[in-house]
């Protein structure tokens, strides 16, 4: 997977919270091992306590009960059995490095050097004390030698001193368990030392069980999962919640609120995120108050102009004069309706809270906006089922859908599809006079839900400019024009109605070409 690719990759909080704790965990053992290793001085031979050791304790006792009851020619068939058992090989060797019976890989020299250090002591020269010489065993009087006659039984008492080695090539796990037995083919009898080859640490069940530690390390790490699980989740349900409602506050919903009963950072911050809505709502409030109140007062004076360009107009002494003067009034007519406009976006933004919702018959008010614009345009299509009803208060409704249906009339039909030319528009008409369309006004019931879309064929809208269509006097570059770019607001006012009845629109671009709005409003209910 390309290196790109893994950093987009997008892991949840959770899941990095649990393999940090667990790469910690790992790391402590890892010290801890360390320590053990380093500090005090513990070995291989530490594997060798505890069960491991009393499983060879006990194995070498009974290979050592048998060995002394049979003659050493049937050592190696012992042996083999105790391989066969455990699944690994055996043999017995002498201290001096000498296999007696079994087989095994050749040793390696680390493994004989720790062998060798159990020989018995040299023999003692001539005039040595004799309880100082290493014993004898000599055939019963009258029969003859037997070399491997069973001498006197040895002492099966006590623990049996064992050792690890890991060494070779490859390298395996070399277990040694000196056994009280002798060599009696021998001269001195020599001790023997009871050998098993592993290439792995369980040792054919005997050295190292998994099972115990695996079971154990199971139960650790589900305790402690269990232990860390009521953390994490309060963590990320928070973030979660204040994720959601900073994408809520992000889209204009200032009165989005985000539970802060927390005596932490992040209570800390969802009252943050709380006092940060509240002020941008005020903001927005006040700003929108502001526009109405600019706007409203302006009506009045922009209407008292009109009228007495209008007679001025009337008066004029010529025709080059009321040239003049009709040029004044349509800028003062431009002005008038940008007004307009101002007060409507200002009233959809501050009626939110008083509106009363009531069930709407889509079919119908559709129907009736579309006739409205088709008596001038044309290529409009209605895709609206009857008896589709939704919850809006009915004159905000209708003046978002008109002005969505308006827009797309106004923009649908593009002046060329390369070049410069592909992002300029004009009304939807083709230059022969036919419809440039189609414009399909459809809507379709999910759920509880309403889904209201208008889709036109023209050139859509660059992705860069798609998140802010609705914001107030934003217009993309090329509809900058006065014929066709309005005051940048009727998208705005858009939005502020259908939140203002409870729903939501978003727009996204179309294959091949083409721009859809979409409502969603709450179902009516029956």
């Amino acid at each position: 997977m390309p290196a790109k690719t893994l950093r987009r990759v997008r892991l949840p909080l959770s899941l990095k919270i649990l393999a940090w704790f667990f790469a910690n965990v790992v790391f402590l053992a890892v010290v801890a091992w360390l320590f053990v290793r380093v500090q005090l001085g513990l070995g291989l031979e530490v594997l060798l306590a505890g069960a491991p050791g009393e499983r060879l304790q006990t194995m070498g006792r009974l290979v050592a009960e048998e060995l002394q009851e049979r003659p050493q020619s049937e050592w190696a068939a012992v042996l083999q059995r105790q391989a066969a058992a455990y699944r690994v090989p055996v043999a017995l060797l002498r201290n001096d490095g000498q296999r007696l019976a079994g087989d095994i890989p050749p040793p390696p020299p680390e493994f004989l050097a720790r062998i060798g250090e159990g020989r018995p002591p040299p023999k003692a020269p001539p005039g040595r004390p004799p309880e100082d010489r290493p014993p004898r065993f000599d055939p019963e009087p009258g029969r003859p030698p037997r070399d491997d006659r069973p001498g006197p039984p040895p002492s099966l008492g006590g623990a049996f001193p064992r050792f690890l080695v890991h060494a070779g090539e490859p390298r395996r796990y070399w277990i040694g368990v000196r056994l009280p037995l002798m060599d009696r083919l021998a001269r001195p009898p020599q001790p023997t030392t009871l050998v098993l080859v592993s290439d792995s640490l369980r040792g054919g069940g005997l050295l190292f069980d998994f099972t115990p530690w695996l079971v154990g390390g199971a139960v650790v790490l589900a305790l402690s999962v269990l232990l860390w699980l009521p953390l994490v989740r309060g963590i990320t349900r928070a973030l979660r919640q204040m994720t959601g409602a900073a994408e809520q506050i992000a889209q204009g919903r200032f009165e989005t609120q985000v539970e802060s009963t927390r005596g932490d950072e992040l209570g800390r911050l969802a009252t943050a995120l709380n006092d940060m809505a509240a002020r941008l709502r005020e903001f927005f409030t006040g700003q929108k108050r502001f526009l109405g109140d600019i706007a409203h007062e302006l009506c009045s004076p922009l209407a008292r102009m009109e009228m007495a360009l209008g007679i001025l107009e009337q008066r004029a002494a010529d025709d080059e004069a009321r040239g003049y003067v009709a040029d004044v009034r349509e800028e003062a007519c431009h002005m008038s309706g940008l007004v307009n406009e101002l007060l409507s976006f200002s009233k959809a933004g501050l009626g939110g809270r008083s509106v009363q919702r009531q069930p709407v018959p889509l079919a119908a008010l559709a129907a009736r906006l579309v006739a409205r614009e088709t008596r001038e345009h044309g290529g409009i299509v209605l895709d609206v089922p009857p008896g589709i009803a939704v919850l809006a208060e009915p004159d905000l409704l209708a003046r978002a859908l008109g002005n969505v249906i308006r827009n797309a009339v106004r923009y649908a039909a593009p002046v060329g599809t390369t070049g410069e030319g592909a992002h300029s528009f004009r009304p939807l008409q083709h230059a022969d006079g036919r419809p440039a369309g189609p414009i399909v006004v459809a809507a379709r019931s999910r759920g509880a839900q309403v889904i209201v879309t208008v889709t036109d064929s023209g050139p859509g809208v660059p992705e860069a400019a798609l998140h802010r269509l609705f914001d107030p006097f934003y217009r993309p570059e090329a509809a900058r024009t006065r014929e066709t770019g309005g005051a940048g607001l009727g998208l705005a006012i858009v939005k502020s109605c259908i939140e203002a009845c409870g729903g939501t629109v978003t727009a996204r671009n179309v294959q091949p070409t083409g721009l859809q709005v979409e409502f969603t409003l709450e179902s009516a209910p029956g």
